[in-house]
């Protein structure tokens, strides 16, 4: 069984090559990252100005119920006066992100080798960057990836969690393992409304799968049901989400926003599938799982009816665009929609393999003897290499660190900092960024005095507004 495998080595090489060519980029920009005028200063300002529990009991009571995010948006480097904290910031959370996605699939795939398992995350995160919505939302805007990625990545980590807790025998460390899962689950819902309604499904399913196929009690599900209820009470109570979500005519309205979020759906899969090597990389995954569940530890988890894992995977993903339509009446901004293309490729791979694994036990088309030559494989492996060299974010990513534009607005930003701090009087005029590297840039600074982002910024450095000098 051994032999068997360890055949995919070169497989897992080759992604794990694409795991260094997503990540190395990524973590080379993180280290020319700033805090953005949009909402990142505003965040410190009220801290500066009310104080800190004050602070996030306005943002709680005047604008959202997402308790967890606010209490890391404002705990963000600013309140030390430390803007550089947002490369580190941006390190650690790339880092994090691939390390839950690691932790996962170690659980979800315990025959597989580490190098087996780099190598599957490699794949993964190399078509969702190839794809990616915005690149500056889900990794170097703190307001946005601490609502988005943050919670997605804590998803990841409490799903190897639960597969862990079942496997610990009773005692001490099953039970705190228990308490961990609980808090993870309330901070994930604490986020964003989009983690919400995915934590919530995936808590409530789980529940009810056991309950319902399995016919068994679960008190460890019902227990972080019972978490999930209470988290979702405080997030629902909070007077700021009553105001937010009377900001649009549409908003509420379950029938246009239904059909609003299928539509959308639509068109993003197809989108997906058609201008990504999601096909290419799906025929090298079909041909891997014969080799993986030949070991029963790793097939069990995908030992699944096939309609529960389709109808779990279409509801993660109805359910993260249905809050945009339904709470404020507008399509999904960039930073959602990179976390519905995540969870779709996740859930693609996920529902592929339950497929192979109905067919490996029923014996269905001979797929056991599904054989893919080396050179079929080193033809998808060029045709994956190709849709890097003609990617747009691929080519932005690499454009901006090797070309100097993300150490030009790194440099620009920081002399702006000693401009503003030096500046007399109450309000400072700054220029216009002329780098503006699109992976990193997201908005500058406002030329209305009285904009928020002016005032947040003023009051950061001590002034009154921050105010951006108007183009001729």
């Amino acid at each position: 069984m051994l032999k068997t495998l360890q055949k995919p080595f070169f497989q897992d090489l080759f992604n794990v090559g694409l795991l260094i060519v997503v990540l190395i980029p990524l973590l080379a920009l993180a280290c020319y990252n700033h805090p953005s005028p949009v909402d990142d200063y505003c965040y410190i300002d009220t801290v500066f100005k009310y104080g800190y529990f004050e602070a996030m009991n306005f943002y709680y009571t005047g604008w959202t119920g997402r308790y967890f995010g606010i209490l890391l948006n404002h705990s963000n480097p600013l309140i030390f006066k430390w803007p550089g904290g947002f490369k580190l910031l941006s390190f650690i959370l790339l880092l994090g992100l691939t390390g839950s996605l690691y932790t996962f699939v170690r659980e979800l795939f315990p025959s597989r080798s580490r190098l087996g398992a780099l190598g599957l995350i490699g794949g993964l995160l190399f078509l969702f960057i190839l794809k990616i919505a915005s690149i500056a939302e889900a990794f170097y805007w703190m307001a946005a990836f601490v609502t988005y990625t943050v919670p997605n990545a804590l998803t990841f980590y409490w799903l190897a969690v639960m597969l862990r807790w079942y496997q610990l025998p009773a005692g001490l460390f099953k039970n705190l393992t228990a308490v961990w899962a609980g808090f993870l689950v309330f901070a994930v819902i604490g986020c964003s409304e989009t983690n919400l309604t995915i934590m919530v499904l995936l808590v409530a399913g789980w529940w009810g799968y056991q309950l319902v196929i399995h016919r068994t009690w679960d008190w460890f599900a019902a227990f972080l049901v019972v978490v999930a209820a209470v988290s979702c009470y405080i997030f629902f109570t909070s007077p700021g989400n009553i105001l937010r979500m009377s900001g649009n005519p549409e908003g509420r309205n379950i029938p246009f926003s239904t059909l609003q979020s299928i539509k959308q759906l639509a068109r993003l899969s197809v989108d997906w599938f058609s201008r990504t090597p999601l096909a290419v990389f799906t025929i090298l995954w079909i041909a891997l799982l014969p080799k993986v569940f030949a070991n029963p530890k790793t097939s069990r988890y995908f030992a699944v009816p096939v309609w529960t894992a389709i109808l779990a995977y279409f509801g993660i993903l109805f359910v993260q665009i249905f809050p945009s339509y339904y709470g404020i009446g507008i399509e999904p901004a960039p930073r959602v929609i990179n976390s519905i293309y995540l969870y779709f490729l996740l859930g693609w791979f996920y529902t592929i393999a339950v497929l192979m694994n109905y067919f490996l036990k029923n014996d269905f088309l001979g797929v056991e003897k599904w054989y893919l030559p080396p050179s079929i494989k080193g033809v998808l492996a060029i045709l994956i290499v190709v849709s890097a060299l003609f990617s747009q974010n691929f080519r932005m990513i690499y454009g901006d660190w090797l070309r100097g534009r993300a150490a030009a607005y790194d440099k620009e930003l920081g002399e702006r900092y000693q401009y503003i701090e030096k500046a007399p009087g109450n309000r400072v005029y700054v220029e216009p960024l002329k780098a503006r590297p699109q992976s990193l840039f997201l908005e500058d600074a406002n030329t209305n005095p009285q904009h928020l982002w002016s005032r947040c910024m003023g009051g950061y450095f001590g002034k009154k507004e921050v105010v951006l000098k108007s183009n001729p």
